[in-house]
């Protein structure tokens, strides 16, 4: 009967942010406390990338008929004593491909890594392939590891449906594979811990205020000249003479040290699963936003903590008076049925007119 009329929505919005202030006075930020290692690396703790291209067989009539596999087979088969022109190579059970893999730090020979297999040619599936003997080679072009094996896929391709020459489901790319643990290294990373009598502790943002917390951990424990800054998440520490013969475990001691970095203001919102995670102490300053046919009217200010105040939503307004909680307005949105476009939508231009005080981050 009122289709023509604007759809009103009612809430009622329970804040207690002014009678909590009075009785508690202004929250402090959050904290949490965290061991060094768990916010950082030590430098030299990196893996280093390895590649290489090589031939997969054994195929079940999926692999393909480049020039580039019919060649590999050609030289393959050359190495080991028999000669074939390329016209005498015809066939579909092999498929050329790029190895890929990471040497872990500090790798040493013997070691094993997992290793990536894709496809290079026009390959439909390398489900049941074996991997042959293929170097994989470092950036400086030594060869660092041998890859061969069995190539597991990890989806499946489930034939016709319905008997009408339709395919069936598939699953993850079969042109893609691993191997784990595939590969050996056949030498070591050249590299030596804390070789020049120091190491750096890398932090995983480049944040200046939890870089000087980490220097001022290390000051407190050892005292200070131990540690200096270099930049903005770097912290450089010197080993001390004492300890010269054994610097990775004074390495450990320094990342056991613990210090109290703030929680980090953030919103975080995923459109696809409509997942809003929201930090600890994201607030939002007083502001008015005017959104898709939504009225929500927040009043935290002189409300009786006995007496919780309304918050009518009707018409296409959005106001928040005073400073409030980003968890208070999504609480708020999510009663009346916004989605996460929506949300997307209004804490963008929450976030633009500079009223957000945090990060927003969409996934």
């Amino acid at each position: 009967m009122e289709a023509n009329k604007s759809v009103s929505y009612k809430l009622l919005v329970v804040l207690f942010v002014t009678s909590l202030l009075i009785a508690f006075g202004t929250p402090a930020h959050a904290q949490a406390q965290v061991r060094i290692k768990d916010i950082s690396r030590l430098s030299g703790n990196r893996e280093y990338q390895v590649i290489g291209y090589g031939l997969v067989t054994g195929l079940d009539g999926t692999g393909d008929k480049s020039e580039m596999s019919i060649e590999m087979i050609r030289g393959m088969l050359q190495n080991m004593g028999m000669e074939l022109t390329s016209q005498q190579i015809q066939t579909r059970n092999s498929a050329a491909v790029i190895v890929t893999g990471m040497l872990p730090s500090y790798g040493r020979a013997g070691e094993s890594l997992d290793i990536t297999i894709s496809s290079l040619g026009d390959a439909k599936s390398l489900q049941g392939g074996v991997l042959l003997p293929t170097l994989l080679k470092g950036g400086d072009g030594q060869v660092y590891a041998v890859a061969q094996g069995h190539i597991s896929i990890g989806g499946f391709e489930s034939g016709q449906a319905g008997g009408g020459g339709a395919k069936g489901a598939q699953k993850n790319h079969l042109t893609v594979g691993v191997i784990p643990q595939g590969a050996i290294m056949e030498r070591g990373v050249d590299e030596q811990f804390a070789r020049s009598g120091k190491f750096s502790v890398l932090l995983q943002e480049k944040d200046s205020v939890i870089t000087r917390k980490v220097k001022e951990a290390i000051d407190r424990s050892y005292g200070p000249g131990w540690a200096s800054i270099t930049n903005p998440g770097q912290v450089e520490v010197r080993v001390p003479s004492s300890m010269s013969d054994d610097p990775v475990s004074f390495a450990a001691n320094i990342e056991n040290l613990t210090l109290s970095i703030d929680e980090p203001n953030r919103v975080v919102i995923n459109e696809r699963t409509g997942t809003v995670i929201v930090g600890n102490n994201v607030r939002i300053s007083r502001i008015v936003i005017s959104h898709n046919g939504i009225k929500i009217e927040i009043d935290d200010q002189n409300q009786d903590k006995n007496k919780p105040g309304k918050a009518p939503a009707q018409g296409s307004m959005i106001a928040v008076q005073g400073e409030t909680t980003v968890d208070d307005l999504v609480s708020a949105l999510n009663a009346i049925g916004a989605t996460p476009k929506d949300l997307i939508a209004i804490f963008q231009a929450i976030n633009t007119a500079g009223a957000l005080h945090g990060e927003l981050k969409i996934m």
